[in-house]
């Protein structure tokens, strides 16, 4: 009987480390604190094109002017960077269209392939952004310029009946922490955006 009695016990503690495994497995990340909604209203500037800073999937145009114009496009890849021959990987993650064409001027001069190039880069199309938790159809979606939350819902199917349509979780391109916002009103969105819906128990 004892046997029987350690067995169960046993088999109880196990199942209990197994539940508290998956449990720590599924919080892939850390929250902080509420933020102001305003923080990421639309039409703001978080979201204009020349405060946009651009990350991994951003499709881009780089022109650079001379006697006749050199045009090339790049997709910035898995480490932020786009592959200009024959300089190399060079990091535009995290510039500004403006930014990054002044670095990739600086290159060409260091380089020795121009003396003082005048170079522009535009944003051809954007990275994706990911939607999770509780939405019909959770995965990776094309962002659109000026795209909203309740946007980014729509096409990822729009909410399950065990949805909190009060606060959401966004985790921004490239951030370990995800930052938690009332929805008291619209959110813009941003390509590489991680989108969490919580259930109703949160």
């Amino acid at each position: 009987m004892r046997h029987i009695v350690s067995s169960a016990r046993l088999i109880f503690v196990i199942l209990a480390a197994l539940v508290g495994l998956n449990a720590c497995a599924s919080d892939e990340f850390t929250s902080v604190p509420p933020k102001d909604p305003g923080e990421r209203a639309l039409g703001g500037p978080a979201v204009s094109s020349a405060a946009y800073r651009m990350t991994v999937g951003d499709h881009i145009r780089v022109t650079v002017f001379g006697s006749t114009p050199v045009i090339n496009e790049y997709t910035i890849d898995e480490i932020g960077a786009i592959a200009i021959a024959p300089m190399g990987p060079l990091v535009v993650k995290e510039t500004t269209a403006a930014e990054a064409a002044a670095l990739i001027a600086k290159s060409y001069t260091q380089a020795g392939l121009y003396r003082d190039p005048r170079v522009t880069v535009d944003v051809v199309s954007f990275g994706p952004f990911y939607m999770r938790g509780e939405v019909a159809k959770p995965g990776e979606f094309q962002y659109r310029p000026g795209m909203s939350l309740f946007a980014a819902v729509a096409t990822a199917g729009g909410y399950t009946y065990r949805a909190n349509r009060e606060r959401v979780f966004i985790r921004k391109a490239h951030e370990a922490i995800e930052t938690e916002y009332e929805l008291t009103s619209d959110i813009a969105i941003l390509p590489g955006d991680v989108i969490r819906i919580p259930d109703l128990h949160l």
